[in-house]
């Protein structure tokens, strides 16, 4: 994973701002937001975080933020870690980082990191792609 292809970081979960704790809020501290946009892709929701896998089907759209990070070189190795995909962590990763393409609201576009999920989906799927939609609306019980 080269760290200085891209300073532009997708976020569409647990480090969205308004999806971070306070646990998050430090990992994500110099983050520059530069807007919100979406990527080809569908969301599922595992209970405590989310997952993104991409698609090629042009209704499947997975909703976030795109940040710029000042010194990728040195941000990007703790996020790696957050997610699971570091060098010291076991084999095969949940989340990978790769390039993307993400669509900002004014029709721009951007290339930017973003951590797809990687084994077959077990969560439920969001129809939406908006995981902090699905933060702000009760679970269905049963």
């Amino acid at each position: 994973m080269p760290l200085t292809q891209s300073t532009l970081m997708f976020v569409y979960g647990t480090l969205r701002k308004d999806g971070r704790g306070q646990v998050l809020s430090p990992l994500c501290r110099d983050w520059i937001f530069i807007g919100h946009g979406s990527v080809a892709g569908r969301l599922y929701d595992f209970g405590a975080y989310p997952g993104a896998v991409p698609s090629e089907e042009p209704k499947d759209r997975v909703c976030g933020e795109l940040y710029r990070l000042p010194a990728p070189e040195t941000m990007l190795p703790p996020i790696d870690r957050y997610e699971g995909c570091g060098p010291e962590d076991e084999q095969p990763h949940e989340f990978e980082r790769e390039l993307v393409s993400v669509e900002l609201e004014d029709g721009s576009a951007a290339q930017a990191w973003i951590y797809w999920y990687r084994p077959e989906p077990r969560g439920r799927l969001l129809p939406s792609g908006d995981y902090l939609e699905r933060m702000r609306s009760p679970r269905p019980s049963g």
